[in-house]
């Protein structure tokens, strides 16, 4: 590998750490979207899949209990860790232009859900279905494309969390899909030793980025940086839809 492109994953890394410390949500997607310009999808999952797990619970750690949250949205981590294993197992025969379609779909989603959704509040009587829904949802995309925020995002802002209890439920849930999916790498081969290797180096411009995302979250108002994100987001999205239906 050339300094040039150690150079390139170091600043992609630092950038998605950022977002994530700062938004606790977004990592994989944006780091997807932005590889997707230089490998092949599945490639690009593969080198996220450590990032996203040591990322994930270093976000879980801080705040209440895990387990307690855990049992809260237990039919949701079911169904989404089921839903990933088993599709990452056949994400490797899935075409690359349907792959890059989903991602986009994926990303625009999020982005949309995110900018424009005026989500109804939940009731106690429709939560678990709504659990097992957005579960299935959650599992198919992020087997695919391990971006899974969307269904759990659009959940959770029906709960009408906090933002604080919201963002450690997110990294709770991403890091028990987190597991699963990289389950899933290993037994079809994508995440071969040399990928793992890389995954851990990178975790250094990962962290870094998380550390001053904390703090941007801590010191200013994210509401103008979440909406500026999701625009990009939303773009990113559209692109990797229009390579994979044009094939360029």
């Amino acid at each position: 590998m050339e300094l040039s492109e150690i150079g390139l994953l170091t600043a992609i890394f630092l950038f998605g750490g950022i977002v994530k410390g700062a938004l606790g949500i977004g990592f994989p997607a944006l780091l997807v979207g932005l590889l997707t310009f230089f490998y092949e999808p599945r490639a690009a999952v593969a080198m996220i899949l450590i990032a996203i797990m040591a990322s994930n619970f270093r976000q879980a750690s801080v705040g209440g209990s895990m387990w307690e949250i855990l049992m809260r949205h237990k039919y949701f981590a079911t169904f989404a860790c089921a839903g990933i294993f088993l599709v990452s197992l056949i994400g490797a025969k899935v075409p690359l232009a349907l792959l890059q379609t989903c991602v986009g779909a994926a990303m625009v989603l999020f982005a949309v859900t995110s900018l424009y959704g005026a989500i109804p509040r939940l009731t106690a009587k429709l939560e678990v279905p709504a659990q097992i829904g957005a579960g299935i949802g959650s599992g198919i995309l992020g087997g695919l494309t391990a971006i899974w925020g969307p269904p759990l995002a659009v959940y959770l802002m029906a709960l009408r969390l906090e933002r604080d209890v919201m963002i450690q439920t997110l990294g709770v849930m991403f890091s028990v899909q987190s597991i699963f999916l990289m389950a899933g790498f290993i037994v079809t081969g994508e995440l071969t030793f040399q990928i793992a290797i890389l995954g851990i180096g990178l975790l250094i411009p990962t962290f870094v980025g998380m550390y001053f995302g904390e703090r941007i979250r801590k010191r200013m108002d994210t509401a103008q940086f979440m909406k500026a994100f999701l625009f990009a987001f939303l773009l990113l999205g559209i692109n990797l839809i229009r390579r994979g239906i044009m094939g360029a």
